[in-house]
């Protein structure tokens, strides 16, 4: 007698897959055999599986296991392994942990068994966007309660220390201390200079001041990960005031956008560059595609303060265009990015 082996593997979920930024997943693998009768003597041969990630328009290898034995590449080391290949040698499951946004792309799952070899694949989406969002008087203006006020005003919440740290290595950097949810005060800083050491002596990382007391003044990091509408620009036909901006806003049966909406629309992919009101007074305007003109070499959300008087309300002397939010329906041909309503 003698068995000829088929090979299957299949990753069962339905074409993509979403997780929030700092956060964990896991992403299924199993492989399945059908048989014919074959020689009883044959040993059994062990699957050799290779997880790769494709992103960006380049290929990464992620980690390779054969039986017990498991290579994870450098870049992944702590953060990603099998999660059931000792126990159950079909189960190629990869978990990864501390998801960054440049996490997200294909996700293939290869195995090779003797002759035979087969794979499947699967898209995962990272969503998520930390920013530093500071009070419209000035820098390092609230206590720790104030900051957690002040994310949610903007409709976001206060970033945790692992959201941070995802965002910085992303290549997230800001010289601002801010809340974060555990009620420490940290930064990330990618290229260390004058002012922005911290704790680190020199080398790049995301600063630390530990647990702080919540009535001393910081600015603070938001998170948002998801809007329910769509955020747009309009080119009007002459700039507006503050208060025009509103009223232009609501005529078009919108509002003005908030500062996290903008966030959450220039991380999927919203470019202009035109600084424009938004709802808490800021004029700010989103680069994917950085260029000297436009704000510099840096992509981000870039921030006009000056335009604030000394109350701390958006000066009504300054004009500028405007972002705004619609919630529901929308124009089509008014939509710039669209942010879907879940």
């Amino acid at each position: 007698m003698y068995v000829v082996r088929q090979l299957q593997v299949s990753i069962p979920h339905s074409g993509s897959v979403s997780a929030s930024l700092g956060s964990s997943v896991t992403i299924p693998c199993l492989v399945f055999h059908s048989s014919t009768p074959t020689s009883p003597s044959a040993a059994p041969i062990k699957p050799r599986v290779k997880w790769i990630v494709w992103s960006g328009g380049v290929e990464r290898e992620i980690l390779v296991a054969w039986g017990h034995r498991v290579k994870v590449n450098e870049a992944y080391k702590g953060r990603a392994t099998l999660l059931n290949n000792i126990s159950s040698p079909d189960d190629l499951s990869l978990w990864l942990r501390d998801l960054r946004s440049n996490d997200s792309g294909h996700y293939y799952c290869k195995v090779q068994k003797g002759l035979e070899d087969a794979s499947d694949l699967i898209q995962l989406q990272v969503k998520g966007v930390v920013f530093h969002y500071r009070d419209g008087l000035g820098r390092y203006a609230f206590s720790f309660h104030q900051a957690q006020r002040a994310c949610e005003a903007i409709g976001a919440q206060i970033a945790t220390p692992d959201q941070l740290l995802a965002a910085y290595y992303d290549g997230y950097e800001q010289c601002d201390a801010g809340w974060l949810a555990d009620q420490s005060v940290r930064y990330p800083i990618q290229v260390p200079r004058q002012g922005c050491y911290g704790d680190m002596d020199g080398q790049p990382g995301v600063r630390n001041y530990g647990t702080m007391d919540p009535d001393v003044l910081y600015d603070v990091y938001c998170y948002v990960e998801k809007i329910q509408g769509d955020v747009f620009h309009d080119p009007v036909p002459q700039q507006l005031s503050f208060d025009e901006a509103q009223l232009y806003c609501r005529a078009a049966g919108a509002e003005l956008a908030s500062t996290a909406q903008l966030y959450l629309a220039w991380s999927e992919g919203l470019d202009r560059c035109s600084p424009g009101w938004l709802s808490d007074g800021s004029v700010r305007y989103p680069i994917t595609a950085p260029r000297v003109r436009c704000g510099g070499h840096q992509a981000g959300v870039k921030t006009l303060y000056r335009f604030r008087n000394q109350t701390g309300f958006p000066d009504p002397s300054s004009l500028h265009d405007v972002y705004c939010f619609r919630g529901e329906c929308f124009e089509p041909q008014k939509v710039l990015i669209q942010v879907k309503c879940l």
